[in-house]
Order: C-alpha cells, then structure tokens, then sequence
C-alpha cells in the first residue's frame, strides 16, 4: 500500500533522523525493509504492515535503532490492518508520552509495548480502554505516572497486563477482576496503595500475579482459593497484614511464592503438604512466628526457601534436610533452638547457601 509506505519512512524518520533510511533501503519496505517492520498480502496481492518493532534489542533482534531525541511521528496512525507495535528503549533523553491518538489503532492492534523507555512520561491515556482488540498490554520499566485508569477493564481479550517498574499511583482497579482471559498480571514496581481488590481473586485464568514492590495493605483474603491456574505469586515488599489464609494451600499449580517483608506477625498455617509444586519460598522479613511448619519438609520439588529476619520459634524440622533439590537455605536472624538436624552431606551441598546465623539458641552436633 504506497500510503502505509510512505508512512514507514516517516516512522522509521521519527524514531531516528540520524539514518537515511530511503537509501539504506530504497525498495519496498515491506519486502526489503529494516528488521522489525513485518507485512501480510491480502486477497488483491496488496501488502500491508501489521508489526513495527521499534528500538535495538540485541544483535539477534536488530530492529531499527532509536535516537537520543526519538519521537513518535502521527504516520504511525495510518496503518490500518496493524497488529503489534513495540518501543524497546526509543524514548530515553526527550520527554515523550502515549498518544491518545492511538485509539485510531482499535480495530486491529493486538499487542502494543513500551519497554525500558525512562523518558516516557505521563498518565496512561483512558484511550487504551478502547483498544478492545488488544491481547498483550505491555507498558514496563517507563517513567510512567498517575493511576492506572479503569478503563483497563473493557480490554476483555487481553490475556497479558503488565505495568511493572513505573510511578503509578493509587489503587489497583476492581475493573481488572473483569479481564476473564487475563493469564499474567504484572503490576509491581509501582506506588499503589489501598487493598488487593476481592475481584482479583477471581481470575480463573491467571498463572501469574506479580503485585510486589508497592504499598498495598489489609489482608490476603480466603478467597485467593479460585486462582486454580496460578503458578507464580509475588506479593513481597508490601505492607499487608493478617495471617495467611488456609485457603492458600488450595493452590495446588504453585510454584513460586513470595510473601516476604509485609506485616504479617502470624503463625504460618500448616498447608504445605498440599503444595507440592513448589518450588521457591520467600517468607523473610514479615514478622511471622511459631514453629516452623513440618509439612514444609513435604515440598519434594523445592530449591529455595527463605524463611529468614522473622521471629520463628522452636526447633528446625529435622525433615526439611531431606529435600532432594534444595540449594538454598536461609533461616537466619529468628529464635531457633536445639541442634541443626542437618546431615554434613546437605552442609557440603548447599554451601554458602546455607544461613543459620543469628538464631542464639542453634548449636551443631
């Protein structure tokens, strides 16, 4: 299509006026254009471009480079049968933000992503919301503010939401509890605040939910039981509060689980004999007590747990040196007691990665 053409150039010029790109690539660009720029032919032999993968990944990914003052030129606007647009560090000297505009894109844009771009600035624009093609909303390791709008919600194809490693404000939307095809939500990184919404928990479809690094308080609630499919849980760093739930050993596809520095300062319940798939643990710095559960030494698969800076009690299960892939250990600075019940063969294998210090009661046979 000689319209969406010339709107290559003017694209590929907006991202980086250093490079002559009529002449580095004076034919079609859709047939002998730059890497990163991908075309389907319709039914009357007409190319169209449905990817512009913009900013230099890596040797094996070389997409078309971006400047220092890299821009996002209104050409972009005119590719109507586009599918992914992707900026990997374009925007990182000049202040640029999302335009609105992009809702010109709705019919058919699937993914769009803006990665490691520290100069992109601004709100998230409501405009998204209507982008109700989008199936992957990548917009990460930005300079991004403001709160997360709730027209995030009308995105019902959308199956990846990741907003990780900006500046956004406020509460997490309930709006997101509606994306029923949501597989990963990435939110973490950020400065929200106020309770995990109740309509999270019903994402029947989501493997991972990464809420950590924000200020989110009040509890885990019981109903954290419907994530049948999650199989990665990161809600570390935090300032939430109350026991963990019971329910939380019904989440049999688990493999990684991360809780550590929130304000917990509660027993652990003894659900770890249900959770066989685990296979990392991060519980440190959050207050909690007791006795290290036994059925821990259930988790056949573990390689790593951190149960360290809390204030368990009691003897160390005799039961957890047995696990047959562990290779990190750490249950310092809490208030253990009695003999390390450790074979000198897990000693040996673990190394370094075994930390016991700081427990005044510990001694070693």
């Amino acid at each position: 299509d000689p319209v969406e053409a010339a709107a290559v150039f003017q694209v590929l010029q907006g991202i980086n006026y250093e490079i002559d790109w009529k002449g580095m690539f004076p034919g079609d660009p859709c047939t002998g254009g730059p890497h990163g720029i991908a075309c389907d032919i319709d039914s009357n032999n007409v190319y169209h471009v449905v990817e512009l993968n913009l900013g230099w990944v890596s040797d094996y990914v070389n997409n078309p480079p971006c400047s220092f003052n890299a821009s996002i030129h209104p050409a972009i606007f005119r590719f109507k049968h586009l599918k992914k647009l992707f900026f990997y560090k374009c925007f990182v000297h000049s202040p640029v933000s999302i335009p609105p505009e992009i809702i010109q894109l709705k019919d058919t844009l699937q993914h769009l992503t803006f990665q490691n771009n520290p100069s992109l600035v601004g709100t998230i624009p409501v405009e998204l919301g209507n982008l109700t093609s989008l199936e992957r909303l990548v917009l990460a390791e930005n300079s991004l503010e403001g709160a997360i709008p709730a027209e995030v919600g009308n995105l019902q194809t959308l199956r990846q939401l990741v907003l990780s490693h900006n500046r956004l404000a406020g509460r997490v939307p309930r709006t997101i509890g509606g994306l029923t095809s949501l597989v990963i939500l990435d939110l973490s990184e950020n400065k929200l605040t106020g309770e995990i919404p109740s309509q999270l928990y019903s994402l029947a479809e989501l493997q991972k939910m990464d809420l950590s690094h924000n200020r989110l308080q009040g509890p885990i609630a019981e109903d954290i039981c419907n994530l049948q499919a999650l199989q990665f849980l990161d809600l570390s760093y935090n300032n939430l509060s109350g026991r963990l739930p019971d329910k939380l050993g019904q989440l049999a596809s688990l493999q990684y689980l991360f809780l550590g520095s929130n304000l917990i300062g509660a027993e652990l319940p003894n659900i770890w004999d249900s959770l066989g798939n685990l296979i990392a643990v991060g519980l440190s710095n959050s207050r909690y007590a007791g006795p290290i559960p036994a059925s821990i030494g259930a988790l056949q698969k573990l390689n790593s747990l951190s149960l360290d800076g809390n204030q368990f009690s009691g003897r160390i299960p005799s039961n957890i040196g047995t696990l047959p892939n562990l290779y990190h250990m750490n249950l310092s600075a809490n208030s253990l007691f009695g003999p390390v019940p450790f074979t000198s063969s897990l000693v040996g294998r673990l190394g370094r990665n075994l930390i016991v210090r700081n427990n005044t009661g510990l001694c070693y046979e």
